[in-house]
């Protein structure tokens, strides 16, 4: 079985989970793990896919394992830890 493909998103998530994001992005990530519910909900009015990240990760068993394995696919050189 082919894994899935890094989206954008994932990817600067994952660059953000590495300390290597510029400050918006880490900024911006740091917002929506703030941010309620609601607030999250106009946040991705902006940037949907990067609140679907965040909010995978906070909530979905298994997403984060699984980001990890597909990063570290993809970039064997910038490991990642689950």
């Amino acid at each position: 079985m082919t894994a899935t493909k890094i989206t954008s998103a994932e990817e600067k998530f994952c660059m953000y989970k590495l300390n290597m994001e510029g400050s918006f992005i880490t900024s911006l990530i740091t917002t929506i793990f703030k941010a309620d519910i609601i607030n999250q909900t106009k946040l991705s009015k902006g940037f949907p896919e990067l609140v679907e990240v965040c909010q995978r990760f906070g909530n979905e068993r298994g997403y984060w394992p699984d980001l990890v394995e597909r990063w570290n696919q993809e970039y064997p050189n910038r490991k990642l830890y689950a």
